[in-house]
């Protein structure tokens, strides 16, 4: 074969690669437009229905309204107590496992909480 088609083939299995790549990022951000406008419509997410490309689900964001003291679950009630005995970091363990948050999340969401 010659140089000539040699380079062409593999601009064309080059070509080939990024097509599958750009078909799989624009089905990403169709995903990610649906769970934006999912929040934005107020259907929001719960602890139990993860995003639909597969993040960790977080219960407390910006955009979600947080507890005032009449609408605590008992899971938040338990955090409450926990922090209010001192015992802050148990509290924010139980809500990294309970609600899939990251340290930071589950260190304000608890602050506040014991702040009720």
């Amino acid at each position: 074969m010659e140089i000539n088609t040699i380079v062409l083939v593999v601009f064309l299995f080059l070509i080939l690669i990024l097509l599958v790549r750009v078909i799989s990022l624009q089905t990403q951000l169709n995903e990610l437009k649906r769970d934006v406008e999912r929040l934005e419509n107020g259907s929001g997410l719960n602890a139990h229905s993860p995003l639909s490309y597969n993040a960790s689900s977080v219960n407390v964001s910006p955009l979600t309204p947080t507890p005032t003291h009449a609408d605590l679950t008992e899971l938040d009630k338990e955090l409450q107590a926990l922090a209010q005995q001192g015992k802050k970091i148990i509290a924010i363990k139980k809500a990294r496992e309970a609600r899939n948050l990251s340290l930071k999340d589950a260190k304000e969401y608890v602050e506040y909480l014991e702040r009720l």
